[in-house]
């Protein structure tokens, strides 16, 4: 990465697309990035968005970056419009490095994430303004998987969600997508877009006992089974919330005697099951408090 730092504007912000963002090949279409705050860092994640297009200025020269789909609708490609030729890259870097080095006969190296302005804080917020759930990673036995949906499921104590991880199947890459719905767990096998085989049953547990593999992720599953959960349908329950607050909530709040029961009941009676977080924790809290970011992401 030259030292020289490139100047980078945002010209379009582009489209977040659900079949893209939210589909099964979400991981091909949101980066990770860590940022740093003044105790420690945290991992944020930043969507590639359809159409959206960047200019860089680089060596008094302004190359225009834009995200396009793949054919195969699997990933983004990019285009450089400065390119007379029009051609497709597989990545912003690889875009900006074959334009610059034919016009400048150098090596100058440039990395995608700075090509697309994801070092900077003002573009970030841009693409993040209306994205209403952000997927995350979590690694469970060494594989990472990306949560890509949470939401209600009206199976009997389960949380409706989809994932998607890489692993080997029949000895060839591929990709994993865990979803809950219509009451039974689904696995579903792809390579490229061909679903080579589709499992389901009554629990997540059952669903994997059929793949044949990754028999130590089951073990790990059994003991998801028994932690304590609740969905929105069940927040007025108070006992069942209690088991939920005492295992998830409890030791990140630092206020003792919160009534933090009421804060969810506010939420479920709202039309919308986006709420703003300090807006409706204020009146929890005593009025001079600061909140943390441990209690926020709580």
């Amino acid at each position: 990465m030259p030292s020289k730092k490139q100047l980078v504007q945002l010209l379009a912000t582009g489209s977040l697309v659900l079949p893209l963002h939210y589909g099964i090949y979400a991981m091909n279409w949101w980066t990770f990035t860590n940022k740093k705050t003044l105790n420690k860092e945290k991992q944020i994640c930043i969507p590639i968005r359809l159409n959206m297009r960047v200019q860089l200025e680089l060596n008094r020269t302004k190359f225009i970056v834009r995200v396009i789909s793949a054919e195969d609708g699997i990933k983004p490609d990019y285009v450089c419009e400065s390119d007379i030729a029009a051609k497709i890259y597989l990545s912003a870097s690889e875009a900006i490095n074959k334009i610059y080095n034919n016009l400048f006969n150098n090596k100058t190296r440039y990395s995608g994430p700075s090509v697309l302005g994801f070092d900077d804080e003002n573009i970030i917020q841009e693409l993040l303004s209306d994205v209403l759930f952000y997927p995350f990673k979590i690694t469970v036995d060494k594989l990472s998987i990306l949560i890509i949906e949470l939401g209600y499921s009206n199976g009997n104590n389960m949380v409706g969600y989809r994932s998607s991880f890489i692993y080997k199947y029949q000895d060839k890459q591929s990709l994993f997508v865990q979803r809950i719905e219509d009451k039974k767990c689904h696995i579903e096998i792809f390579q490229q877009k061909e679903k080579i085989v589709h499992y389901n049953d009554i629990s997540p547990i059952e669903v994997w006992k059929k793949t044949g593999i990754l028999k130590n992720y089951n073990d790990i599953l059994k003991n998801c089974e028994e932690l304590p959960i609740c969905s929105m349908n069940e927040w007025d329950n108070i006992e069942i919330m209690n088991q939920a607050f005492e295992r998830h909530l409890k030791r990140k709040i630092a206020v003792a005697h919160l009534n933090w029961h009421r804060f969810f009941i506010e939420w479920k009676k709202q039309e919308s099951n986006i709420i703003e977080l300090i807006v409706h924790l204020k009146p929890l809290y005593p009025s001079n408090y600061e909140f943390t970011d441990r209690e926020l992401r709580a």
